[in-house]
């Protein structure tokens, strides 16, 4: 039986929460950004610009410091709640080039992009080429969320790590297939993130490259860092790396906004809903699932007022959504006042169409409707 062919993408987001900002405000690229706090309270910095960067900010460096090192920086104090909603955002252009998708952090993703043995089936990705689905997510992250991504396409999630590096800003590499350990054997050990006193020992033992840790006597290597030493070898060599597990179809989706201003403007709680209905039905898309059930919640400081309704043939597009959405939320919102959320939950999730829910609400989601 043929085996399946890994083919590791690496998508650069590096930093994440600046490059946010900067989508939501066009006139903070080219600027030293730090993200944490306004810079003279108390806090650390969470982000920083590549231009905060070069002047000495790092993450987790207390904010007053960053601010004597980089005084005409922009700070600004973060906003999680966005950055949820867009990170949910990124995860689905990733899945609508694979299925399989890693998200150690939300500076970064690992896709698979590599063919499954055997015949294709119902429900999985048309076959593309590697090399264009990498420009179609770079290209969708920008036109669709204004966000900059560098990429590196290799049979490793190391090498793939290390070409993203490279291909800074805005770039994709690609390591093929036979030049993968000349391409990283030049590269610092550092880049495997070890413990420091590992990173010492290997450098006392003349080790400061992953070409020499990759060529290195296991005799030699044990000596230096005891029972690691396979397991280290390997890591330099790009071997040894778990697969990029499929991700499972959601159960449910929703989307959910804060109302700072507690606005009584009912057509802008009632378009805000509309959004957050359209966002939920883009995230199905990738699962080509559709919704048989929409939830919709208002919430006020006493009290959550929530509305349901039923969709036959399973929604799936935007509009259908947004306008069953519309229906729910304007009973809700009368008295339109002191509204501090809205959060709209798209619930049986199967393929548009069927009839049967192929993921059954569970007691908890019964009783919510």
């Amino acid at each position: 039986m043929r085996e399946r062919r890994r083919l590791v993408l690496h998508v650069d987001l590096d930093p994440f929460f600046v490059s946010v900002e900067r989508s939501l405000d066009p006139a903070l690229r080219g600027r030293a950004v730090v993200i944490g706090g306004d810079g003279r309270s108390l806090g650390f910095v969470a982000a920083a610009s590549e231009e905060a960067r070069a002047a000495g900010v790092r993450v987790g460096m207390p904010l007053a410091q960053a601010r004597q090192l980089v005084p005409q920086a922009v700070f600004r104090r973060g906003d999680l709640d966005t950055y949820g909603r867009v990170s949910q955002e990124v995860t689905a252009v990733l899945l609508a080039a694979s299925r399989r998708v890693e998200r150690p952090s939300a500076d970064e993703a690992f896709l698979d992009l590599g063919s499954e043995p055997g015949p294709s089936h119902a429900g999985q990705h048309a076959a593309v080429p590697p090399v264009r689905a990498a420009e179609t997510i770079r290209d969708e992250l920008q036109r669709r969320l204004g966000l900059d991504a560098s990429l590196g396409l290799a049979s490793s999630r190391l090498a793939a790590r290390i070409a993203s590096a490279w291909a800074k800003p805005r770039g994709l590499l690609v390591v093929l297939p036979g030049y993968e350990r000349s391409f990283v054997a030049p590269k610092p050990i550092a880049l495997l993130g070890l413990a420091p006193h590992v990173e010492s020992a290997l450098e006392r033992a003349g080790l400061t490259t992953l070409g020499q840790l990759a060529d290195a006597q296991e005799d030699a290597l044990a000596a230096a860092v005891g029972p690691a030493a396979a397991h280290l070898r390997a890591a330099a060599r790009g071997e040894g790396e778990p697969e990029i597990a499929v991700a499972a179809p959601p159960a449910f989706v929703q989307e959910e906004a804060t109302v700072r201003d507690r606005s009584s403007d009912t057509l802008a709680l009632t378009l805000i809903a509309e959004s957050l209905g359209r966002r939920a039905a883009r995230r199905l898309k990738p699962w080509r699932l559709g919704a048989g059930v929409i939830t919709v919640e208002v919430r006020r400081a006493r009290d959550t007022a929530r509305r349901a309704t039923r969709l036959a043939d399973q929604a799936d597009d935007e509009e259908t959504v947004a306008q069953a959405v519309r229906t729910l939320v304007v009973p809700l919102l009368e008295p339109a006042e002191a509204v501090r959320g809205l959060l709209v939950r798209l619930l049986r999730l199967a393929p548009p169409g069927s009839q049967a829910p192929l993921f059954p609400a569970t007691p908890a989601f019964r009783r919510a409707l």
